[in-house]
């Protein structure tokens, strides 16, 4: 019998220590339901920026673990360098007075200096143009009587024809390194003598090269021995009936003193040159370059500068590129942004700006065939607004676009703009609830203990009923 009551008040300590077990470890309180990040709309923003150029803003990366996405912005020009392949005739005018024999440049007289820029620019010229002719001309003054010789066409001298044999030309330019100078310089001649020796194909690119050192003093109507008036009037006349012609003449003024005067008209020297063939930034003629004595300046004058205004490529470079991408509201309030790769052309704003909510990308050039990128990602903050929850998100608001070609300068740029934008949804998925709520922890805890002291009674009352039996 006693092994009876031992089992009776074991179970029902058992059930006591179920029921406690129950109350201690059950909770009615249920989880918040896990967030949930989704690329809704997959849109690409495409803008064509003319003929020139591409613009496209994408996803390239969707992370629904770390809520996060990242947009990548390319910029590119689509042209590719083109070159005119019409013929080029060029010729050198190349100043052969005193004075560049009477002047040096570091251990070398100015003549020589310029004969060798004007080899390096025709080499460089037919080794790029395999259509290019090239002519040489030369002129200063004749030393005789005034009116017979001097002061008319025969101050210049053809020294060579169109050619396009590279050793011929280098012959005839170093040639002139070895004529006698003449005292004066009649550029109207030398400019004249080039003029009347182009061919007369219509779709040749022709071009003048007038090398000087001097203003001009002569011309080819009898006047010499003057700077100003007639002159100065003739030779400009002819600078630009010559430039009407459709024949593209750049100048370049080398070692010109703009402090000396000229006593006969008591200017300065690059005043009177002004007079004929305007400034540096103004030129009568198509470019004018005023070179100090310095041999790598005069060199890169020619060689370099004046080469590429003869090898014509079309412009096609994309410039003053402004992009400005605004994001909605709802975006800057409940996202992180960063950038994860900076841009390889031009610079972009550090951060997005609250008073219009954008970033803004400037690209001051952007070349043929080059491409511009840059991507930040959005990333969802861990503490965000309710009313985002449901609601398809626009990443973006919209992208303005601003950018200048050789067609559409600063005044008349290209203008785009695109709302078109990935697009997200944030959501919260509905936890599982219990049918009926079990008690927590802590409450209700007179109903437990009326549960033990029953189960108590119970067990007592059978202990007794088993010693009365007994």
């Amino acid at each position: 019998m006693r092994k009876s009551v031992l089992k009776k008040l074991i179970y029902s300590l058992m059930m006591t220590m179920i029921l406690f077990s129950g109350c201690a470890f059950a909770s009615n309180s249920l989880p918040e339901g896990a967030t949930k990040f989704e690329l809704v709309e997959d849109n690409v923003c495409h803008m064509q920026i003319g003929d020139i150029g591409e613009f496209d803003k994408k996803v390239i990366d969707f992370d629904e673990h770390d809520k996060s996405l990242t947009i990548e912005l390319t910029m590119k020009n689509i042209k590719e360098v083109e070159n005119d392949t019409r013929p080029v005739e060029v010729f050198l005018v190349i100043d052969n007075s005193s004075s560049m024999v009477e002047n040096l440049v570091g251990d070398i007289t100015r003549k020589q200096v310029v004969i060798n820029s004007a080899n390096i620019l025709v080499s460089k010229l037919f080794e790029t143009k395999q259509n290019a002719k090239v002519g040489v001309v030369s002129f200063s003054s004749l030393d005789s009587v005034a009116g017979e010789t001097e002061g008319t066409i025969n101050d210049a001298q053809l020294q060579l024809p169109l050619t396009n044999s590279e050793e011929a030309v280098a012959n005839a330019i170093s040639a002139i390194e070895e004529q006698k100078c003449g005292p004066r310089t009649n550029i109207e001649a030398g400019i004249t003598v080039a003029d009347d020796n182009f061919s007369s194909d219509e779709d040749a690119l022709r071009y003048i090269i007038l090398l000087t050192d001097g203003v001009p003093n002569n011309d080819i109507h009898g006047n010499w021995e003057t700077y100003t008036g007639d002159v100065a009037t003739n030779t400009k006349t002819k600078l630009q009936e010559i430039q009407s012609n459709g024949i593209d003449i750049y100048g370049c003024m080398i070692g010109l003193d703009s402090d000396k005067v000229e006593p006969t008209s008591q200017k300065t020297y690059r005043a009177l040159a002004e007079e004929i063939f305007g400034t540096a930034d103004a030129p009568t003629i198509t470019g004018y370059y005023y070179i100090p004595d310095d041999k790598n300046t005069i060199e890169n004058t020619i060689a370099e500068e004046i080469f590429k205004n003869i090898v014509v490529e079309k412009d096609n470079t994309l410039k003053n590129i402004v992009i400005k991408d605004y994001f909605p509201q709802e975006i800057v309030d409940n996202f992180d942004f960063s950038y994860v790769t900076k841009p390889n052309f031009g610079t972009i704003s550090d951060k997005i700006d609250t008073t219009d909510n954008s970033i803004t990308w400037t690209i001051p050039v952007l070349a043929e065939g080059e491409v511009a990128k840059v991507s930040y990602k959005l990333k969802l903050k861990d503490e965000f607004s309710q009313e985002i929850l449901g609601e398809i998100l626009s990443t973006n608001e919209k992208v303005d676009i601003t950018a200048e070609d050789a067609e559409h300068d600063k005044d008349h740029p290209y203008q785009e703009s695109s709302d078109v934008t990935p697009k997200v949804k944030v959501t919260q998925e509905k936890p599982v609830v219990a049918p009926d709520p079990i008690p927590q922890t802590g409450e209700n805890n007179n109903i437990v203990l009326f549960i033990i002291a029953v189960i108590g009674i119970f067990g007592i009352a059978a202990i007794i009923k088993d010693k009365r039996i007994k």
